[in-house]
């Protein structure tokens, strides 16, 4: 009989995609994933004990059979932290020797990210000034790279924009940039020298042209320099939130002497080569990246998969979903869905496995293909292997692909497949249900109760009387899925709708 693993995971942060997500992934794959106690996670801008954290790790470590470390975590706290706090790269890495102080019988599979340069005007994640100069950095990172690489075109503007911003608020920046880029080259040596078992360099909200994507390349050269040592132990591509949950799957299939083979089917022409919003390659670039980060490969041919992935593709020049965006296209657009849809329903007629990763717009499903979903009875939704449209393209498909390599160690486990219904209902309620439908009827319930968008972060009074509308309006959509065979069963446990950084950007609830 196959061992049951143990991985403990230092998430990114405390929000659901970090944690809950890895721990129901878990569920299906029979794997248990431990994580530090609630009470020390830290919130938001305020930093997880960083003392428990490690007293946690290093205790736990010493029965599991492999930790998923975030390095932001372990080394600042958390992700905002890693934006905002002053530690120096010295007091960053000297936490993070604690990676190689593990047991060794427990192997160490970190990943740390090359900080974004955020294109907006808000300072939610990013420090204070952020909400004044954030767009302004952000062109300003933009046109400094071009510049660099000889490709811009206006060099005035450049000039000018470098001039307008202050300059200590530049310098503070950039030598946080700096620092964090240290810390980088720092696991990059911890890899080399063999004290971490694999490390991912992810990229969060990049682009074609930016500092976040001229530190990649220079992060990038050294494993291409040192050769096998080192680049057989590096992963690089884009992603934040989902890194935890495909270390986990890849893990599992590890254990599982498992590689699956993946059949991608893009849904328009000439899709695969579009570049999604908040990333600086082609998709199927993200796609190919998120299979091998899962421990999957690419199949050749249909006919010879294991499993089928269904890939909506970007929108072209798109970037959040707006009501307008159903009229675009919508013809030329509802054919090329038709005739995707038919490939996938076709595939489950023949018994293999499909999974869906919408990535036509960030942060929720196109409206437009879930239309079609709930049409096109032919497709079985209830069937899937996975289903995800949240946040970036990466976000998206690294969560899909590792729920569906997960489905492949369910077998006859009662225990597992329930795990599974519950996590494909989860994905449809709030990649669909809520974000692509709710969200809007609950910023609009807040503007007409309190003339604002959101509810105060500081009134659990407000935070408690928008929890309940959503709620309410879950319950009404996780009807309509029951009706296409997602969810059967299942109820929202009353009470369990929350906003996990009492924002209206992503929601929390309990399925049973």
């Amino acid at each position: 009989m196959t061992k049951t693993l143990k991985l403990a995971l230092v998430p990114l942060d405390e929000r659901p995609v970090n944690t809950r997500y890895p721990h129901m992934l878990g569920a299906i794959g029979g794997v248990e994933v431990l994580l530090p106690p609630v009470d020390v996670r830290g919130f938001k801008r305020v930093p997880a004990d960083l003392d428990a954290v490690a007293e946690w790790l290093q205790e736990t470590g010493k029965s599991a059979d492999a930790a998923i470390v975030s390095c932001e975590y372990l080394g600042f706290g958390n992700l905002i932290a890693s934006r905002v706090t002053a530690d120096s790269a010295a007091t960053v890495l000297s936490r993070l020797t604690l990676l190689e102080q593990i047991n060794p019988r427990c192997s160490v599979h970190a990943f740390s990210l090359i900080t974004r340069v955020s294109n907006a005007d808000d300072a939610v994640e990013e420090p204070d000034y952020w909400a004044e100069w954030g767009t302004r950095f952000y062109l300003y990172a933009r046109l400094w790279h071009q510049a660099e690489l000889g490709v811009l075109e206006d060099v005035d503007a450049l000039t000018e924009m470098e001039a307008r911003l202050p300059e200590a608020l530049k310098s503070d920046w950039l030598t946080r940039r700096l620092r964090n880029h240290i810390v980088n080259l720092g696991l990059l040596d911890m890899a080399a020298r063999g004290t971490l078992t694999s490390l991912r360099l992810t990229s969060d909200d990049t682009s074609l042209y930016g500092l976040p994507s001229r530190e990649q390349q220079w992060l990038a050269g050294w494993p291409a320099l040192i050769g096998p040592a080192l680049s057989d132990r590096v992963m690089m591509h884009p992603g934040a939130d989902e890194v935890g949950s495909a270390i986990l799957a890849k893990l599992l299939m590890e254990h599982a002497s498992k590689s699956p083979r993946v059949f991608v089917v893009y849904s328009h022409a000439g899709g695969r080569d579009l570049v999604a919003p908040y990333e600086d390659r082609p998709v199927c670039e993200t796609v190919e990246g998120q299979i091998r980060a899962c421990g999957g490969t690419l199949a050749e041919d249909i006919s010879d998969c294991d499993l089928i992935l269904g890939v909506a593709t970007p929108v072209p020049g798109r970037t959040a979903w707006q009501p307008e965006c159903l009229a675009d296209d919508r013809a030329v657009r509802t054919a090329e869905y038709a005739a995707f849809m038919q490939i996938l329903a076709v595939a489950q007629k023949n018994n293999t496995p499909v999974a869906l990763a919408d990535t036509a717009y960030p942060n929720g499903s196109d409206p437009l293909l879930t239309e079609m979903l709930f049409f096109d009875v032919r497709l079985m939704l209830g069937k899937l292997a996975a289903y995800g449209a949240w946040n970036t393209a990466g976000n998206t498909l690294g969560v899909v692909v590792a729920q569906a390599f997960c489905t492949r160690l369910i077998g006859n486990d009662a225990g597992r497949a329930a795990a599974q219904n519950i996590f494909l209902a989860h994905r449809f309620l709030e990649d669909w249900g809520y974000q692509s439908v709710v969200r809007r009827e609950a910023r609009d319930e807040a503007a007409r109760l309190w003339g604002r968008r959101e509810p105060d972060p500081e009134s659990d009074t407000e935070q408690a009387q928008l929890c309940a509308f959503i709620e309410g309006l879950l319950n009404g959509h996780l009807q309509t899925l029951q009706a296409y065979g997602i969810g059967l069963g299942l109820r929202i446990v009353l009470g369990s709708t929350r906003l996990p950084w009492r924002r209206t950007f992503e929601v929390d609830f309990t399925l049973a």
